[in-house]
């Protein structure tokens, strides 16, 4: 077998290995759903920080029940800034570790969304989609996943405002492939809205696909 053969088969192997972690993250995030709205912390006003605090706990206890590979880990980021200067570097919402390799990490993105104005949208984009694209997050990975705290009840007005803002987003910022588009996919985890779409990390010369899941915060 050829060098750029083998690996391209490496690549494939660990594609599919990916890919099984993000439905096994899916299933596990429906799973410590319905715990987690029923958490007093958790309502359509509090921050996204806190309620993904609550669900980060709440998909571990939900592991156990799903008994997935027990390599599989949920975390919250703890490094805040880069060592060589004081940026801000920007905090992976749930870090999803199944290896001992530091390398090999599914990240977990959440934010809050509303189908009312377009700020939250925005920010959706802008601080969440845009950082996978630039390789904030992810870097040279096949997938990511973000979720979507729908706190109005309008799972569908919610899509359509990220998918406008989207469409205003430069190039450069998103990565955004049109013509893979914006795709519904309920075929993934049952009940469980799902939309993804393709972005080129291009400082990495990668394509990575994110899955956008939609829970309403009620």
């Amino acid at each position: 077998m050829s060098r750029g053969s083998s690996g391209r088969l490496s690549r494939d192997i660990r594609r599919k290995a990916q890919w099984s972690v993000v439905v096994t993250t899916l299933e596990i995030l429906q799973i410590a759903w319905p715990a987690t709205i029923a958490d007093s912390r958790v309502s359509a006003a509090a921050d996204e920080d806190r309620i993904t605090d609550v669900l980060r706990w709440k998909m571990v206890d939900a592991k156990r029940k799903r008994k997935p590979p027990s390599a599989i880990r949920f975390e919250r980021e703890t490094q805040s800034d880069r060592l060589e200067d004081d940026t801000a570097y920007g905090l992976i919402d749930i870090r999803v570790e199944y290896t001992w390799n530091e390398e090999t990490y599914l990240t977990m993105e959440c934010k809050r969304l509303t189908s009312v104005g377009n700020d939250l949208a925005r920010m959706y984009v802008q601080n969440g989609i845009a950082r996978f694209a630039s390789g904030k997050y992810s870097a040279g990975h096949s997938y990511g996943i973000m979720v979507g705290y729908v706190i109005c009840g309008n799972t569908e007005g919610c899509n359509e405002r990220i998918r406008k803002c989207l469409d205003k987003e430069p190039l450069s910022s998103s990565g955004f492939d049109a013509h893979f588009g914006w795709k519904p996919d309920g075929a993934i985890v049952k009940n469980l809205p799902l939309y993804r779409s393709r972005h080129m990390q291009e400082q990495f010369n990668n394509n990575i696909e994110l899955l956008h899941a939609f829970v309403k915060v009620e």
